[in-house]
């Protein structure tokens, strides 16, 4: 009996139990005995049923840039790892500590947008729409969240584990059966190789879509210019880079910057990691025991949760971010039109 088989055998009964529950209320939902609300303004959900980060984050910039970053456009998240509660905006003095870091990253890149945080995204769209009535409102993370009825909801899941090749937990990584996804009106698979062919979209996309009316894309990442943590700090040529990263999946990170024919040392903390002064005292050390002239590059993500602790000069001005962006390998511009025109339909409604 293999590792992974032995692992499945003793956890069945939990995953089994998990999954009743989460079909259960699922049902309740469906039915109407639970209530969700719906909203007079498109309410698009980005989100997956998977345990670990499929690129939420970067989907739903996407999803700002595509539809204008204005003003009457607005994000809603839980605010995952926040040490606060209810509905917060973000603002100037917002950190990771109040609205938690994939809410900051986004306000960061796009201040003119209204970022906010409820753990209860119905109450936080009411909030919202009693302000003004926004073009439209992005649900992060929001796939499971049932007390709001999305008018457009997007489900993501990872090439390298797509949910038809999972179980529920704690077996697997499912928060929920894969059959979950007959909720989503667009399935987004994510992280593909930058060459995929068609066969294996088609192939793959027939697997997937369990409606007619159901749209598969093929999405990948891919990286933009290194910029500086400290304004006017240039980025060495060539030498060692300390990969630093507090996120679910740094593979593909660590392999991009592999490809450059650097050295590459990988420095893991948690998803989500918050960190504190033991940890800057470890990252020291670390890049320390390292060649002279290296230098840290991290993730957006991990820049702003290091920005919420005092870091020495020193260590700042050797802090690189390798931004990340999501690039859909065909029919992108089909994606393209499907968000737009749903948002415009409700202009004319």
């Amino acid at each position: 009996m293999n590792g992974s088989f032995r692992k499945y055998h003793i956890l069945a009964p939990l995953a089994l139990l998990y999954r009743t529950v989460t079909s259960v209320r699922n049902r309740f939902y469906d039915s109407g005995l639970f209530k969700s609300h719906s909203f007079p303004f498109p309410v698009i959900s980005i989100g997956n049923i998977t345990v670990g980060g499929t690129g939420k984050t970067p989907h739903t910039q996407y999803l700002v840039s595509l539809l204008g970053a204005g003003n009457d456009i607005a994000v809603l998240s839980r605010g995952y790892g926040r040490c606060t509660e209810g509905f917060i905006r973000a603002d100037d003095t917002s950190d990771s500590r109040t609205i938690g870091d994939e809410p900051l990253q986004i306000h960061t890149q796009f201040p003119q947008i209204t970022v906010a945080v409820d753990e209860n995204r119905a109450h936080g769209l009411q909030i919202l729409s009693e302000e003004h009535t926004p073009k439209a409102v992005i649900l992060d993370d929001a796939f499971q969240h049932r007390r709001v009825t999305p008018s457009l909801n997007i489900l993501l899941t990872d090439w390298n584990r797509i949910i038809l090749d999972d179980m529920v937990m704690p077996a697997g990584r499912l928060r929920e059966s894969a059959s979950g996804r007959k909720r989503a009106h667009v399935i987004i698979v994510t992280k593909c190789p930058s060459d995929l062919d068609n066969a294996s979209m088609e192939r793959i996309a027939s697997e997937l879509a369990v409606t007619n009316e159901q749209k598969v894309f093929f999405s990948t990442l891919s990286y933009s210019d290194i910029v500086p943590m400290c304004p006017g700090t240039h980025f060495p040529e060539n030498g060692p880079v300390l990969a630093l990263t507090g996120i679910a999946q740094p593979d593909q990170m660590v392999s991009h910057l592999k490809k450059t024919g650097r050295q590459v040392s990988l420095l893991r903390f948690p998803d989500h990691h918050r960190y504190d002064m033991a940890d800057i005292r470890k990252i020291e050390a670390a890049l320390d025991s390292m060649p002279q002239g290296s230098v840290i590059v991290t993730t957006c993500k991990d820049e702003s949760r290091l920005a919420s602790v005092e870091l020495p000069e020193s260590l700042r001005k050797r802090i690189f971010i390798l931004p990340v962006n999501v690039e859909f390998i065909r029919d992108g511009q089909e994606f393209d039109r499907l968000v737009t025109n749903h948002v415009e339909s409700f202009k004319q409604a």
